[in-house]
């Protein structure tokens, strides 16, 4: 276990609590004292390192997730679309504002034309949870219209990255891949967005500019 930890940067005592936790199989019992692992237990180490550290996904959604990768009964599509979920923050719980802005974001999906998205998929929830934000403090236009340059960067962006993933992994390899990138490319995307709109507010509201 020892040399384990020292291959994955993983500590024994986590190491421990995933076996406990029945998120690693078990090694090889070779002498009371002594247990061996394999590339197996090293690429599901790296995974759930991947999950926890990049993804940030708590550990009660790991099970489930890190079934269905090693499983191969769910389609590659099915697999990630697990781990959009565990990778999601838990929606809020839905009132009265967040009930008609649910409505405007199904509008958005089918006008979009993604027809494979699911009804019940938990971004559909976090996306009108925060336009329902938008609609209760009345600060910005909240119609579908308005989001329009959203939903036609969020496809061009969503179209190029699953374009780009390598379908020559096992299903393993996919699925670190496309966790790692909506995690460390949507802080890239955030990124230069902040970096966009300091300079379109210097040019429409640059120094000479004082309200």
């Amino acid at each position: 276990m020892s040399e384990l930890s020292k291959r994955t940067e993983v500590p024994v005592a986590t190491i421990k609590y995933y076996l406990r936790e029945g998120l690693l199989p078990d090694g090889e019992r070779i002498t009371p004292r002594l247990t061996e692992y394999d590339d197996r237990h090293v690429r599901q180490l790296r995974l759930l390192r991947i999950l926890r550290e990049v993804g940030h996904v708590p550990v009660e959604r790991l099970r489930g997730l890190i079934a269905a990768a090693g499983s191969g009964e769910e389609t590659i599509h099915e697999l990630f679309a697990e781990a959009s979920d565990a990778l999601s923050p838990t929606p809020p719980e839905p009132d009265e504002a967040h009930e008609m802005a649910r409505l405007v974001v199904d509008d958005i999906v089918a006008q979009a034309g993604w027809t494979h998205t699911r009804a019940n998929s938990p971004d559909r929830d976090l996306l009108a949870a925060t336009l329902a934000t938008v609609i209760r403090h009345d600060t910005h236009p909240g119609g579908p219209e308005d989001l329009v340059p959203y939903v036609e960067a969020a496809d061009r962006i969503a179209r190029y990255e699953l374009g780009r993933l390598d379908d020559a992994k096992d299903r393993q390899g996919l699925l670190e891949e496309m966790v790692v990138g909506r995690v460390t490319f949507g802080e890239v995307l955030a990124s230069l967005r902040r970096l966009a709109q300091e300079h379109y507010s210097y040019e429409r509201f640059g120094e000479d500019h004082r309200g």
